[in-house]
């Protein structure tokens, strides 16, 4: 009877289920000894596999958050889409800025017109501005010239006020007092209105750091510094009036804050180059023209 002869597994065999992968690194100098890395066949998928995906990865990157990316040519469709969102926030800016400006220009001329000069729109949009000369005031200087004589600093000062109209002392003509105001500031008054002199307004001089009240209700329409009046308050009130607060050491309040009469809106103060002393400045405007703001103040004494 013929025996059952099974096969033996040869070493071949054995070394197919064995088989392995060496990575060797030889070093550069003879010195080092060369090293040997052994993996499986499904360590090695991995690790090809994953230097792969590392090596896109990092193009991609370069790509997407380097300049480099500027330099690859791309279609206009892609760049119209990396770029829209930037160009629409860009245009909403610029819609904006524009906006702006012409609130401003507006702004502009109607505060010129307030203060008596003539504000035009060129057609490039810039306000074209000049204070006109005419009779009013010319009779305004006139007037100026007959108030001349202010006291000594430190003195209350008294004199006749003169009505730019009929040139008559007020005390004869007959004023409608339609925009009472109080004294805005606690001191004496150095210097009276002298439009000749291109003066608009009282000089009222105090101790620095003092307050600078409203001299009636209104809206603050400018606070801020300019070369000449130093630290400044303009305020809006009914009727077609402005209030000018100038030479303070601060200010207390900004636009468009709305105050009361009697109400801080600066410390008393000496800025600005045509500042002679601690003092503030005070004018009243109506329509745009300087008014004598003694035939409006209640609390004054001469």
């Amino acid at each position: 009877m013929d025996s059952l002869q099974v096969p033996m597994p040869t070493d071949e065999h054995h070394k197919s289920k064995r088989t392995r992968y060496d990575l060797v690194l030889v070093p550069r100098d003879d010195a080092g000894q060369a090293k040997s890395l052994r993996f499986a066949p499904w360590q090695m998928y991995l690790l090809i596999v994953g230097t792969i995906a590392v090596i896109v990865g990092g193009v991609l990157a370069l790509l997407a958050y380097t300049p480099v990316g500027l330099w690859i040519p791309i279609e206009n469709a892609e760049l119209v889409n990396r770029y829209s969102k930037e160009l629409v926030v860009l245009n909403q800016r610029v819609t904006a800025l524009m906006e702006q400006l012409v609130e401003l220009q507006e702004y502009n001329v109607k505060l010129r017109a307030a203060l008596g000069e003539q504000a035009v729109l060129t057609d490039s949009g810039v306000a074209v501005v000049g204070r006109p000369r005419s009779a009013s005031v010319d009779t305004r200087r006139e007037s100026g010239r007959q108030q001349r004589g202010a006291g000594p600093l430190g003195m209350q000062v008294s004199r006749p006020s003169f009505d730019p109209v009929t040139m008559l002392p007020a005390s004869q003509v007959q004023q409608p007092v339609v925009f009472p105001v109080v004294l805005p500031a606690e001191g004496y008054i150095t210097r009276g209105f002298e439009a000749g002199q291109l003066h608009y307004g009282i000089d009222i001089a105090g101790k620095t750091g003092s307050l600078v009240n409203a001299a009636a209700d209104g809206h603050v329409v400018f606070a801020g510094w300019t070369s000449d009046d130093g630290y400044k308050v303009i305020l809006s009130h009914s009727g077609g009036f402005l209030t000018f607060y100038k030479h303070n050491q601060s200010l207390l309040k900004l636009a468009p804050a709305y105050v009361k009469r009697g109400e801080p809106i600066a410390l008393l103060g000496n800025s600005g180059q045509t500042s002679m002393g601690p003092h503030v400045h005070f004018e009243i405007w109506k329509d745009g023209v300087p008014v004598d703001p003694a035939n409006y103040i209640l609390n004054l004494n001469f």
